[in-house]
């Protein structure tokens, strides 16, 4: 784990210098294009309506990345904006091929029902709450209680939600339904109950895990008044992130206490869900030898 989270601050160690030296780019670019203005103007060809299309986009995208609540990464406002990228051939030119056809899946089917976006997540159900901050006067220099609200994410999907729907769960309940018609029926009722236990705190801790918003960080123009040392700049979510939390690129998010992306779970594992994992995984393997030693008799 502390190498894994060596190379997330390495990564984030060079976006910083990229972001240094593309400024540094910039700068000289702009001095040249000062000296010439009358070349430029008279060399610039006019825009096509699909490029001007593109650009109001692109335009309307960096807005909503830079004002969104969450440290999220810059991708299309909704699924329905996704699904019309992934129609007319405007694909994310960062896009992993292994997870494009998991997005295309988000785009056709969480547009239809619905269902929000935060980075690369769907979000099912969210609410609205109450926050105190404190902060520094501007003027005074003393510290101000500021009261706002924020969205509250519940009941969210990692990227590979496909892979949980139409794998995980199938194999789960498949082997558990096999299991319950040709070996419990026979079966002491202490070893009933303790098979029916296992298998629905294995379900229950699966749900868990896959439904529930991993750590989800809210965006930080500037590390908080009273936070502890160690906050740094990330520039894939335009947001300062504390010690401990990493941008999760399959995500496209910030997560607090982020440990990796589980494809058969379909979401990041992160600091609000571990404790669920932690169970599903010790679980899926009693679960396992449990229903394999009902299978064969094993156990009588």
């Amino acid at each position: 784990m502390s190498q894994r989270r060596s190379r997330y601050e390495q990564l984030d160690d060079k976006m910083e210098a990229k972001v240094i030296s593309s400024e540094v780019i910039k700068g000289d670019l702009e001095l040249d294009e000062g000296n010439n203005d009358d070349i430029c103007l008279k060399n610039v060809a006019p825009l096509s309506i699909d490029e001007l299309y593109r650009k109001e986009r692109q335009e309307m995208r960096i807005k909503h990345w830079k004002e969104s609540s969450y440290a999220a990464g810059l991708v299309n406002i909704s699924w329905k904006d996704e699904t019309s990228c992934t129609f007319k051939g405007i694909a994310e030119p960062q896009m992993d091929p292994e997870s494009a056809g998991c997005l295309c899946c988000s785009a056709m089917i969480c547009g239809r029902i619905g269902a929000g976006r935060v980075g690369n997540m769907a979000v099912l159900t969210q609410s609205q709450e109450w926050v105190e901050e404190i902060e520094e006067d501007k003027e005074t220099g003393r510290p101000t209680t500021r009261r706002f609200t924020r969205p509250k994410l519940h009941c969210v999907l990692g990227p590979y939600w496909p892979m949980l729907v139409c794998v995980t769960y199938p194999l789960i309940l498949g082997v558990s339904f096999l299991t319950l018609i040709s070996a419990i029926p026979s079966k002491h009722i202490l070893v009933q109950m303790a098979w029916l236990i296992c298998t629905v705190g294995l379900i229950y801790s699966l749900t868990m895990t896959a439904f529930r918003d991993p750590g989800v960080l809210y965006k930080y123009h500037q590390p908080p008044a009273q936070a502890e040392s160690g906050w740094r700049w990330n520039d894939s979510a335009q947001s300062y992130r504390p010690r401990g939390a990493y941008y999760d690129p399959d995500c496209a998010v910030i997560v607090e206490g982020f440990d990796h992306t589980c494809p058969w779970t379909g979401t990041a594992i992160g600091k609000k869900n571990m404790l669920a994992f932690q169970f599903f995984v010790g679980l899926i393997f009693v679960c396992l030898i449990f229903d394999l030693m009902l299978l064969t008799g094993a156990l009588p």
